[in-house]
């Protein structure tokens, strides 16, 4: 596929892109306390650039510090004269690559929090709380308003003298410009509220007060929301109006998007959506407006992002949490290698981080906010051709594997099982989860094309075996081992674990089914069975389905799966203790009412988790120079522990 579109140029005002493809605006968080431009942001982007994008656009850039204006701890400030430095630093990073860059300018209003402002009281259009985690505000003056105005345009200032080539305002996601256009957030009976124009009134003087300073060469965007979806708010009638209204005065492209904070699925799509499930209401904006749109729409694979420039969904496509997945996206596609492209599974693993105010780090990327250390610079290919031995071909495995192929050594990977992926590779059949089977095929693509010979359905089991090869290292990354219950009972031919679910699905159809076990891999199971027309019941011994899931965007990606399973009529039964399996029923006591229960069942899952498997690692000790245990052999953990942890050891090697 030649991706004619997406490679092609396109304008925005006086702008030239060299292509279409759009880093979309996302936190990172980079500079706790100091609230600089660092290296760290710098590399950041000098890495998304080199990768080919057209359009970088920075996250949120604090416009004002003293209105409780920090949107995010660890958010850069472009509030005094010496901010334009550190712009100037990424602008010449972007553009030495030929990308341009822009700086989106935001006030978070009501959607902040006080503890990362200094104190200050999260402020809004009017004294109305966004929803119950998030603080009571308090109403702007009229003096503040104006106030905040001014200050956008002083950022602005800023941005382009440090050599931004466009602006984009952040008018969306529930911040506080969108509060000011929502009916929902805006109650004001002054000249900024009521009326369609009243509401409009602020944004309109920003972007007065921004074109005002904006040099010709460069752009003014605005981020909108296409609707609010949430009740009360903008609706997508109204949210074409909005496009509308804000093209007449004088944005050069318009980015849409919609959500706010009280949206559970809208902001960022959690696991089990799948691509391109903003199209429905993409599509209803068509033609609009005339100035050039860009869109973000779940995106992972280039194809997906020619087809919408194909339909006319948009001018240009924005991706997210992709482009964290792999800054080289473009590169790739340009290059036929999409297959090798690193997807984002949307696990929410660097929301997780967020949430903890740590550093953001990436499931499939290990080098993700580390781009000062895993430098070019700092790369030492100094295998010189020798033996590395690689066992197991789970993510760990691969990515140790081809980073080894990487840096000269000659890799063998063996894998015992029929398939590379491990457990990761396992709800590539849950409808919504493609996106996993996707990533370990790239996974694995990556590997092959760095020479790394794969043999499948192999199983190293002795010392003698590895001694006839005279590896200079072992890698072993053989993950964990399934659990299993003891009771009785489990033994008989219908109970299965949840494995085999995964691997033949078209298998149980029309089966009364309890899984045993609510993490993801129960949840997962649990879904494909009732998606192929089970009866199926969770039982669960904590007293929450689910529970030992943490994370924000863990806990958003549950939040869906039992939302659906809802839907599909699964039954939850936590507090249960399981006892006994019949040929015909399953016992289990209820740890509540202490009784026991009794359900008919003619297949039973296990899907209890994992505990490591690291049987192999004394009797490979001494067989090589450097034998090395990666991933969850280690001790269970998860897939950004298991890619990091094998890319930093092969990194060492």
């Amino acid at each position: 596929m030649a991706f004619e579109k997406l490679l092609s140029p396109v304008r925005i005002g006086n702008v030239t892109l060299k292509n279409r493809v759009v880093m979309a605006p996302m936190g990172v968080g980079f500079a706790p306390g100091e609230n600089k431009i660092n290296d760290a942001y710098v590399r950041y982007f000098e890495a998304r650039a080199k990768g080919g994008q057209g359009l970088i656009t920075t996250p949120v850039a604090t416009i004002d510090d003293t209105t409780c204006g920090i949107a995010e701890p660890g958010a850069f400030n472009l509030t005094e004269p010496e901010d334009a430095e550190g712009i100037r630093r990424i602008a010449d990073a972007v553009h030495s690559f030929g990308a341009k860059v822009s700086v989106q300018l935001c006030h978070p209003g009501r959607q902040s929090m006080t503890y990362w402002n200094h104190d200050q009281q999260p402020v809004a259009p009017s004294a109305i709380p966004e929803n119950e985690y998030l603080q009571m505000p308090r109403e702007l003056s009229i003096e503040e308003i104006r106030s905040i105005v001014r200050k956008f345009a002083r950022s602005a200032s800023f941005a382009v003298s440090g050599g931004a080539d466009g602006i984009e305002l952040h008018a969306a996601h529930g911040y506080l410009i969108n509060e000011f256009i929502s009916p929902r957030a805006n109650h004001r009976t002054d000249e900024y509220g009521g009326s369609f124009e009243n509401r409009m009134r602020f944004l309109k003087e920003i972007m007065a007060a921004v074109k005002a300073v904006l040099p010709e060469h460069c752009f003014l965007a605005v981020r909108l929301n296409v609707m609010d979806d949430v009740e009360g708010g903008i609706t997508l009638e109204e949210g074409k109006k909005i496009a509308r209204y804000v093209e007449s005065l004088g944005a050069d492209a318009l980015s849409f998007s919609a959500g706010t904070y009280s949206c559970k699925f809208t902001l960022i799509e959690p696991q089990l959506f799948e691509e391109g499930c903003r199209t429905d209401w993409l599509s209803e904006m068509k033609g609009v407006v005339s100035v050039p749109v860009i869109a973000v729409n779940h995106v992972k694979r280039p194809a997906t992002a020619e087809w919408m420039l194909d339909e006319g969904l948009c001018d240009l496509v924005a991706l997210g949490r992709q482009m964290m997945a792999d800054p080289e996206w473009t590169n790739k596609t340009a290059a036929g290698k999409a297959d090798q492209i690193r997807y984002c599974i949307s696990c929410g693993a660097c929301i997780n981080c967020s949430g903890r105010g740590e550093m953001l780090r990436c499931s499939v990327n290990p080098k993700m906010s580390k781009e000062t250390v895993y430098t070019d610079e700092a790369f030492l290919r100094n295998g010189n051709g020798r033996k590395v031995i690689v066992i197991g071909g789970g993510p760990a495995g691969l990515e140790a594997a081809t980073l080894a192929a990487q840096k000269g050594f000659a890799v063998t990977l063996y894998e015992k099982s029929g398939r590379t992926g491990g457990c990761f590779d396992l709800p590539r059949t849950v409808p919504g989860m493609e996106k996993m089977g996707w990533s370990v095929d790239a996974f694995t693509a990556r590997a092959v094309a760095e020479g790394v010979q794969i043999h499948l359905n192999t199983e190293i089991r002795s010392a003698e075996e590895i001694r006839r090869i005279h590896p200079y290292a072992v890698i072993v990354a053989t993950g964990g081992k399934k659990i299993s219950l003891r009771l009785k009972g489990i033994e008989k031919p219908h109970v299965v674990q949840a494995e085999e679910v995964y691997l033949n699905p078209l298998k149980y159809t029309g089966r009364k089914a309890v899984v045993i076990g609510s993490g993801f891999t129960g949840l997962e199971a649990a879904h494909l069975l009732a998606e192929r027309g089970n009866d199926v019941r969770i039982f669960e011994l904590d007293d929450e389905i689910g529970k030992r899931i943490s994370g924000d965007g863990s806990v958003k990606n549950r939040s869906a799966l039992l939302e659906h399973m809802a839907e599909l009529n699964v039954k939850m039964h936590p507090s249960m203790n399981t006892k006994e399996i019949t040929d015909t029923e399953i016992v289990a006591e209820n740890l509540v009412s202490h009784e026991m229960e009794t359900y008919e069942a003619d297949l039973v899952v296990q899907a209890l988790g994992y505990r490591p498997d690291n049987s192999l690692l004394d009797a490979f000790d001494g067989c090589a120079e450097k034998v090395i245990a990666i991933g969850d052999c280690t001790g269970i953990g998860n897939i950004i522990g298991a890619t990091s942890d094998a890319y930093e050891a092969v990194w060492n090697l």
